[in-house]
C-alpha cells in the first residue's frame, strides 16, 4: 500500500496594499537561531599594577636601559645633520622640535644621574662616620637645597652665564611681586 503525499498548497501571499511588504504565513516553520560559539575572554593586565610582575626598581631600570640614552644622542647628531640639509620650512620646524625634545630628555637623565651620585656620596659619608664611631649626619631638605644652589652658582660662574641667570631671576621675581601687589582698580 502506498502512502499518499499531502498535496502542497501553493499559497500566494496577498498584500492588503501593493506598497506594503508581503506577509509571511504564521504556519511556516520557524528557523532555529544559531548559538554563538563562546570565545574565552582575553584578560589584559597592566604590569604597573600587577603584583605578579614584581616591584619597579628605578635604578636597575635605568641601568638596564642606559643604551637607549646613547641611541638618543646618536639620533640627535643625525637629526642635526638632517636639519642642515633640509629646505622645507615645516620639516625644519619638526626637526628642531624633535632635537629640542631629545636634548631636554638627555639633560634630564644627566641631572638624575648627578642626583643619584650625590645621594650615594652622602650614604658613603654617613657609613664612614658610623665606622669611625661618630654620629651620622643626615642632611635636611633645606641643607641639600642650599648645597645645590651653591653648586649651580659655581657652574654658572665658570660658564660665564651668572649675570644672565641673575637678570632673568630678578625679572621673574619682580613679575611675581607685581602679581601679588594690591591693585587700585576693581
Amino acid at each position: 500500500m502506498r502512502v499518499k503525499k499531502k498535496p502542497q498548497v501553493k499559497t500566494d501571499f496577498k498584500r492588503a496594499n501593493p506598497n506594503r511588504p508581503r506577509e509571511i504565513s504564521s504556519k511556516s516553520r520557524k528557523i532555529e537561531t544559531k548559538v554563538a560559539v563562546q570565545v574565552p575572554k582575553v584578560f589584559r593586565s597592566d604590569p604597573r599594577f600587577d603584583n605578579l610582575c614584581g616591584e619597579f626598581r628605578e635604578r636597575s631600570f635605568y641601568r638596564n636601559y642606559d643604551f637607549v640614552n646613547k641611541m638618543k644622542e646618536d639620533e640627535v647628531k643625525k637629526l642635526k645633520e638632517e636639519l642642515r640639509e633640509e629646505t622645507q620650512p615645516r620639516r625644519i620646524e619638526k626637526i628642531k622640535y624633535l632635537i629640542q625634545r631629545m636634548e631636554n630628555q638627555i639633560r634630564a637623565v644627566k641631572k638624575r644621574k648627578l642626583e643619584e651620585e650625590k645621594q650615594e656620596e652622602e650614604k658613603r659619608i654617613t657609613i664612614e662616620a658610623l665606622k669611625e664611631g661618630k654620629s651620622p649626619y643626615f642632611a635636611t631638605k633645606w641643607a641639600r637645597k642650599e648645597r645645590d644652589l651653591k653648586e649651580k652658582f659655581e657652574t654658572l660662574k665658570e660658564e660665564g652665564r651668572l649675570n644672565q641667570y641673575m637678570a632673568k631671576k630678578r625679572k621673574h621675581n619682580a613679575q611675581r611681586d607685581r602679581r601679588h601687589m594690591p591693585s587700585d582698580h576693581y
